[in-house]
């Protein structure tokens, strides 16, 4: 009984060592696969211990091994095969594919560790440690999770702002009050930040000002900004940050170019992106609408990627990309790879509802517009979204 209790205790080590930094939605789903493998070891070792008590009538390890020469080599190699099953599930062992984030989470527990003994330096000023936090912070972030960072970066690229405000060096994200879960799910994968809602004008803001912190944020976004708008943005605002802490953090080349095999579109459209449907007596148009201001050089290569066409908005003159329903192929089928994780994501759904149900029908009837315009009135609807001008 001991021994079990102390096996059982091995594995909720492994839930409480992965769980401890709980804030990262990462961490908190590789706990519980953790858990859940353990789970499935224990099944097989209790099923191993059964089996060694019907063989040997004992669980006494002298007693068993004294007896092992006697038994058929298969049975013990049954038995072998059970308690190898069981012990492999109590780490992150060769083979346990769902144990290996519960590992990195647990590697990046310890860094955190690490981290702190370099803050310090940081808070006095000195370049030297400064720089060694910057190499420490570039190796945590080959841990973190690279859809989420690639996603990261295309949404604040659409509702991100790097300013400058009374010499404080801020990053934040402004967003509608209903994506105020989103806010929280930014600020627990990346460990930093504060998040504010005002219920009076339906916002919420994610804002990052410490000063470990915004280096974390300016390594993550350091050469990997597509708008140039949003680059020159970037580069006065880690100049501020040099001048203010009398630092020389250089700015990378921005070579970046986002692809369909990564989730920065994702992260745009999640900020910029707006799924439409308009539906009259006999017509119905159906399309995606991207808009940017300042942004003509890099939407006329997205428009490409997307199956669309780039053009200037009707009255604010914005940039836009028009994806009209011929081509939607394209964008479905990389938004059922690359999730999107605002409010947006539901509009998604029922806008993919009439899309199917469109390609299942020849022709358009009357019952068939009327059902259209239902789903139509469902999108967006949960979200106060900038007035088009299309």
């Amino acid at each position: 009984m001991n021994k079990k209790i102390l096996w059982e205790g091995v594995g909720v080590c492994s839930y409480l060592l992965v769980h401890f930094w709980y804030t990262r939605v990462a961490a908190v789903k590789s706990a519980e696969n953790a858990m859940f493998t353990n789970r499935v070891g224990d099944f097989f070792l209790t099923i191993g211990f059964f089996a060694l008590f019907f063989t040997f009538g004992t669980l006494d390890y002298a007693t068993i091994f004294s007896l092992a020469p006697y038994i058929n080599i298969n049975v013990i190699t049954f038995i072998s095969i059970l308690l190898l099953l069981g012990a492999a599930a109590k780490s992150a062992q060769l083979g346990q594919k769902a144990l290996k984030s519960s590992s990195i989470n647990k590697l990046f527990v310890t860094l955190v560790f690490a981290e702190k003994t370099l803050k310090s330096y940081i808070n006095n000023g000195d370049i030297n440690q400064q720089d060694n936090y910057i190499k420490l912070n570039k190796f945590i972030l080959n841990f973190w999770d690279k859809d989420f960072l690639d996603w990261f970066i295309g949404f604040s690229e659409g509702d991100g702002s790097f300013y400058v405000t009374n010499n404080k060096i801020i990053f934040s994200i402004h967003l509608h009050i209903a994506d105020l879960s989103l806010l929280y799910e930014i600020q627990g994968e990346l460990n930093m930040g504060v998040v504010y809602s005002h219920s009076k004008s339906n916002s919420a803001y994610f804002m990052v000002k410490a000063k470990k912190d915004i280096l974390n944020i300016i390594e993550i976004f350091n050469g990997k900004l597509y708008l140039k708008k949003k680059q020159k943005q970037f580069k006065n605002w880690v100049f501020a940050y040099n001048k203010k802490y009398n630092c020389n953090i250089l700015i990378k080349d921005f070579n970046f170019q986002p692809t369909l095999s990564d989730s920065w579109i994702a992260g745009f459209i999640d900020a910029e992106g707006s799924f439409l449907v308009t539906v009259s007596r006999n017509k119905i148009i159906q399309r995606i609408v991207i808009s940017q201001n300042e942004a003509e050089e890099e939407f006329s290569y997205l428009s490409g990627l997307l199956g669309g066409y780039p053009e200037k908005g009707k009255l604010n003159k914005n940039d836009r990309i028009i994806v009209n329903y011929l081509k939607l192929s394209i964008v479905i089928n990389y938004l059922n790879k690359n999730k999107l994780r605002t409010i947006k994501a539901k509009s998604f759904d029922k806008w993919v509802e009439i899309y199917n149900y469109r390609k299942s029908i020849k022709k358009l009837n009357e019952e068939d517009i009327k059902f259209v315009k239902i789903k139509a009135s469902l999108i967006n609807t949960l979200r106060k979204l900038p007035k088009s001008d299309f």
